[in-house]
């Protein structure tokens, strides 16, 4: 092959390069552990569970009397999975810190928030935070239920369970996210009075998590952080497999 020629496949391959599409990538979530806490027993404050690919991560919080909080397991929010872009965010074992108000009614706003502390700093994008339940309603003057984050987040979307529950405005910005019930209606009524559960990377090197929310009395809600474990996927290796067979043709 002269130069020349060379030359110009060198430039065909580039432009090709440029011109193709990212690779999807799959990855597995891997949830955050709650044991040996039993189901639908408190977890204590100031306590430490294990999350795969990070290690043992503190979980402090402060939240009022008012409140009841538990291990807690949907079984319509296991073995679910979120795309976003061409990537797919995918996991089976899924359970929350649940938490509940039961301040007397007409519904009155009460504010809340959950740290958790891992043991160095996290790089970018390796950190996903999930929550689901968050409440709205018309009745007693209404009133909504608010989680906010001061990191930047990047949302990847809710993962719709079959629950009948509402969709999560996720609302971001500088340094800070939030996350609400597109819905509303009268009530404790879905789909408004529950979100799916809604996935966000954490777009931050963090060495905490803090969660802040505002929770209406009567409402429920639930949160759990993932780390993330890139699989390779068929197109991904399809791409090196090209680069392998194109190396052997230019021997």
């Amino acid at each position: 092959m002269n130069r020349s020629t060379k030359i110009a496949l060198a430039s065909m391959i580039g432009l090709a390069g440029l011109a193709s599409p990212a690779l999807a990538v799959n990855y597995s979530l891997n949830w955050l552990d709650h044991s040996p806490v039993a189901f639908g027993s408190t977890v204590p404050n100031n306590s430490n569970y294990f999350l795969p690919g990070v290690g043992n991560v503190n979980i402090s919080y402060n939240i009022p009397v008012t409140f009841n909080q538990a291990r807690f397991q949907n079984p319509l929010l296991s073995n679910g999975n979120v795309t976003s872009g061409a990537d797919n965010y995918a996991w089976t074992s899924h359970e929350m810190f649940a938490a509940t108000s039961f301040a007397p009614t007409p519904p009155l706003t009460a504010s809340w928030d959950i740290t958790y502390t891992f043991p160095g700093v996290q790089a970018p994008g390796t950190i996903i935070l999930g929550v689901a339940g968050l409440g709205q309603t018309t009745s007693f003057g209404g009133g909504v239920t608010t989680a906010t984050v001061f990191q930047n987040g990047q949302s990847l979307g809710d993962w719709v369970s079959g629950g009948g529950y509402g969709a999560t405005q996720f609302t971001g910005g500088a340094g800070v996210f939030s996350m609400q019930n597109t819905q509303n209606g009268p009530g404790g009524q879905d789909p408004w009075w529950n979100t799916e559960l809604h996935l966000v990377k954490i777009m931050d090197p963090v060495s905490s998590l803090t969660v802040h929310f505002s929770q209406l009395s009567g409402d429920g809600v639930g949160l759990n952080i993932a780390s993330i474990v890139p699989t390779p996927g068929a197109a991904a290796l399809a791409g090196l497999a090209g680069l392998v067979s194109l190396r052997r043709r230019r021997r």
